[in-house]
């Protein structure tokens, strides 16, 4: 019982064994710890030759007498393992090439082309020759007769395809490739079978612009200060304002360009075909930390954040923004809407400049230079008008960008970029100053009027004003009540008194009181000054009388008289306070 124990046992170890040896080998005899020695390659989904590899014909130890080419790689993939050997790197479509195809179709044949996807010239039907598993190993052979011989080594001795060349290539490059939605690892120079010195990454020759951009990154020393910078020239073309009252903001958009020199970045023009300036996307140079200390959202922070730059042969650099878009804050202190003319400012500094004996680089408005293109092309999408604009230093001694709280302050060196704007007063002359002088003159003319064509006048004045009341509270400042909406205001006062007026002059004409004027009123009706002044003709003796008898309607008229010359004074003060 023991016995048969022990020989149980040893049967199974030795199946197990068995398992494990058959396991470390695939179908063609190659295992994955032998390709642990190559070096691998994985091709992306879709057709379509990235990345070429350089044939080294003079160094491969494994071409034989007579050969012209001999290579050996491993692929594992699903099907369309695609080998491209060319003469030349750069391809184009019709170009003569020998482009291998293992597993095509599904995995149901093999074939050569002699064009890309094109001019098949040899097909192999055998099955199931490629694994998204197991590597499939792949042996091509070129012989000086031009014959091409592509082999299955472990699958069968004789060549899966081959094809005769009456006028052969000379391979100088090798790609490789997928199709469809495939993806495949391709395995090279492998030392285990004697091919470790087969094909070499394509490291084409460094031109004279990857030169200069190499020897410039590297004089720029990490992007660091340069030495004795003590300031940087600007110039600028203002292309856009608008000013947002109710937010106090100010909206600007311009080019603009910087100017300073490194003399680290100088070169010999000679020796790089005479490039004189050069600009490159990859530039690793120091460029400025530009904030606008008055910056609001967006602006917060550095402003420079998309530009071009240019390197001169004498160390000089440009700096160019374009589209710069700011937005800084702008409190209008006017407070006479709709005639303010306020000076709003972008305060502009260099931040993080100082260092160990290295002061603030400061920026100067170039003033010899002219501008990108005149600043008096301006675009104004507000209501607002551009009058001028200037530079000016910002006054701070102050050596240290930020406070000892942490706070972002103006030091000695920053600009302002000042713009004085003016608001557009044609399209509010328009809306509310005629409509209001036209309510005066409604209001003035009324009192010459009698009945119902001086209410309809009245109820008219009064119906403007306060659609333009209404209408003002849509573009005036909330923050204060601007002088033309106090003219607004008097006027509807004046012409809610004018309407109760005319009801009390019609009861005092037409419905007149039955008691008896008291004496001093009708002394006062009587009096031949208040007539004169009032434009009211003397009473001889018949008025006299009359105005014993009925004085309220010749009180109407002096009511009616001293009421417009009140109303016609009021609204001469109001006009020239509101500026009409």
């Amino acid at each position: 019982m023991n016995n048969l124990i022990k020989w149980c046992c040893f049967l199974f170890l030795a199946l197990i064994h068995r398992a494990d040896s058959a396991g470390s080998q695939t179908r063609f005899n190659v295992s994955f710890s032998q390709l642990e020695s190559c070096e691998s390659y994985k091709v992306p989904i879709g057709y379509g030759y990235r990345n070429f590899f350089m044939v080294h014909t003079l160094s491969n130890n494994n071409k034989k007498a007579g050969q012209r080419l001999h290579l050996k790689f491993y692929v594992m993939t699903s099907m369309d393992a695609h080998i491209l050997l060319s003469v030349t790197n750069h391809l184009r479509p019709n170009d003569r090439v020998y482009e291998i195809v293992i597993g095509a179709g599904g995995n149901t044949f093999s074939a050569i082309r002699t064009a890309m996807g094109l001019r098949r010239v040899a097909t192999n039907h055998d099955r199931n020759l490629v694994s998204l598993y197991e590597p499939t190993p792949i042996e091509i052979v070129q012989t000086q007769n031009g014959e091409l011989f592509v082999y299955i080594p472990g699958f069968k001795e004789e060549p899966l395809l081959q094809f005769i060349d009456e006028s052969p290539l000379t391979i100088n490059y090798i790609s490789f490739s997928s199709f469809g939605t495939n993806t495949a690892r391709w395995f090279y120079d492998c030392d285990f079978d004697g091919y470790g010195k087969e094909i070499d990454p394509d490291v084409p020759k460094p031109t004279v612009a990857q030169k200069l951009l190499n020897q410039i990154n590297f004089q720029a020393e990490n992007a660091s200060l340069p030495a004795n910078l003590s300031s940087i020239l600007f110039h600028f073309q203002m292309k856009s304002i608008a000013y947002e009252q109710t937010n106090s903001l100010l909206r600007t958009r311009m080019h603009m360009m910087m100017h300073w020199q490194d003399t680290r970045l100088s070169w010999k023009p000679a020796e790089f075909d005479n490039l004189k300036s050069f600009e490159h996307p990859d530039l690793r140079i120091w460029t400025p930390t530009m904030n606008a200390l008055n910056g609001a959202l967006d602006s917060m922070g550095q402003v420079l954040r998309s530009f071009e730059l240019r390197v001169f042969a004498n160390g000089n650099i440009t700096l160019y923004a374009h589209d710069l878009q700011l937005t800084s804050w702008c409190v209008d202190s006017a407070r006479n809407w709709p005639n303010e003319r306020v000076t709003c400012d972008i305060e502009l500094g260099l931040i993080g400049q100082q260092g160990q004996g290295q002061g603030n680089v400061a920026l100067i408005y170039d003033q010899q230079q002219q501008p990108i293109a005149p600043n008096e092309h301006v675009n104004t999408p507000s209501g607002w008008t551009f009058q001028e604009m200037s530079v000016v230093p910002v006054g701070n001694d102050s050596a240290w960008r930020y406070t000892p709280k942490g706070m972002l302050q103006t030091v000695a060196g920053d600009v302002a970029i000042e713009a004085t704007l003016q608001r557009n007063r044609s399209f509010y002359m328009t809306v509310f100053y005629l409509p209001l002088i036209a309510c005066q003159m409604f209001l003035i003319m009324s009192f010459v009027l009698r009945s119902t064509r001086r209410s309809a006048l009245i109820l008219i004045t009064l119906l403007i004003t306060a659609w333009g009341l209404m209408y003002m509270t849509r573009h005036a400042s909330p923050h204060y009540v601007p002088p033309l909406m106090t003219a607004y205001k008097i006027v509807m006062m004046a012409t809610s008194y004018c309407y109760i007026l005319h009801i009390c002059i019609i009861w005092l004409e037409l419905y007149p009181p039955r008691t008896k004027a008291p004496d001093c009123l009708v002394a006062v009706i009587n009096s031949n000054i208040l007539r004169c002044v009032l434009g009211l003709r003397f009473a001889d003796s018949s008025d006299y009388c009359e105005i014993q008898e009925k004085p309220w309607s010749h009180l109407a008229k002096i009511l009616n008289n001293l009421s417009s010359i009140a109303v016609i004074v009021t609204f001469a003060i109001i006009n020239i306070t509101s500026e009409i």
